[in-house]
């Protein structure tokens, strides 16, 4: 039995968080059994803010680092940039842009809220985004892909545009349905919404935080604001306390019964709670921490070229297939 074909796009910015970890790493062993797993670094949507030249091949390359040690088995899937197949990709998204109406492009939410927010750079490559996203799926005719819920708008434009050239074209093309099973919302260290890098370097713990880093910051978090005294009782609830919130993620079911009891009957203190949840952040973080130290920059280059040697074969299928449905004579 075939396996469905998974496009997962993994930005190239920034550092990356505990969020991050749960939300989209830690489930990828299950995710390249279950299918035909392409992970791509999207390096090339990253130019839409101008990033400076020195720093795209380092976040590339620094990305590609954090996913291999968050444990992506490339012999188990197809992972690669996505600028390695800039070619073919360019090439897609010209065919697809052409289905698209400017005017649905510029309706879409995310592009309105970034042409706003920065009206001094609202460039094609902004509005196109949502083809360029398109292109990258359908390029291995993927059928499943993995998105937040920021990412469901784009999702469905890409069902548009599927929609468009099939009526246009034949039936090249399935229509690629959102997975959704890995939607981790880890609570920030301020209490505030989830983590995220756009927020201070305080709010959240870095996959790259040393030990000490990680219990300063916890030190901080904010816990129960109605216990002002150690010998009060605490709320040791996902509603009640941000720390106890954080421990359901980092700490076992036994961890956290004996947390709820010793708080409860207030013969613990917030701060040995957090010192508790520091040590289990850090259980998490070391071993991914270790496996990055081990990995040179010259096995990554060779575990992406081989990537997109195999990405390179599926594309050009793929956009064989485009050409001869859409009549384009290639001498």
């Amino acid at each position: 039995m075939n396996k469905q074909k998974l496009v997962s796009g993994i930005r190239s910015t920034g550092e990356l968080h505990v969020g991050n970890y749960y939300g989209a790493m830690k489930n990828m062993e299950n995710v390249v059994n279950t299918y035909d797993a392409h992970f791509f670094i999207a390096d090339l949507h990253t130019l839409t803010t101008n990033p400076s030249p020195e720093h795209m091949s380092k976040n590339a390359l620094e990305a590609a680092a954090s996913y291999l040690a968050a444990g992506l088995n490339p012999e188990y899937c197809t992972f690669y940039t996505q600028s390695s197949l800039a070619a073919e990709v360019a090439e897609l998204s010209l065919y697809l842009g052409m289905v698209m109406p400017l005017g649905e492009l510029m309706r879409c939410p995310t592009f309105k809220e970034k042409a706003k927010k920065h009206p001094d750079n609202v460039n094609y490559g902004l509005v196109g985004y949502p083809v360029l996203m398109t292109a990258d799926i359908l390029l291995h005719k993927g059928q499943v892909v993995p998105v937040g819920e920021d990412q469901l708008v784009h999702l469905e434009m890409a069902r548009q545009i599927v929609r468009r050239f099939n009526k246009l074209y034949g039936e090249v093309f399935s229509n690629p349905q959102p997975l959704a099973e890995n939607a981790v919302r880890i609570p920030a260290l301020h209490g505030q919404g989830k983590m995220s890098k756009s927020d201070s370097v305080d709010t959240y713990i870095s996959l790259l935080d040393e030990n000490v880093q990680i219990q300063q910051k916890v030190r901080k978090a904010y816990s129960d604001p109605t216990r002002v005294y150690l010998q009060q009782p605490g709320h040791p609830s996902v509603e009640g306390c941000n720390v106890y919130h954080l421990h359901t993620y980092f700490t076992d079911e036994q961890g956290q019964q004996q947390l709820r009891e010793q708080c409860a009957s207030a013969s613990i203190g917030c701060v040995a709670c957090k010192q508790r949840l520091a040590e289990q952040i850090e259980q998490v973080i070391e071993p991914f921490r270790t496996r990055k130290q081990q990995l040179t920059e010259e096995q990554i280059l060779d575990i992406l070229h081989h990537g997109a040697v195999k990405a390179r074969l599926s594309a050009q299928k793929v956009l064989q297939e485009v050409r001869d449905a859409m009549g384009i004579l290639m001498v």
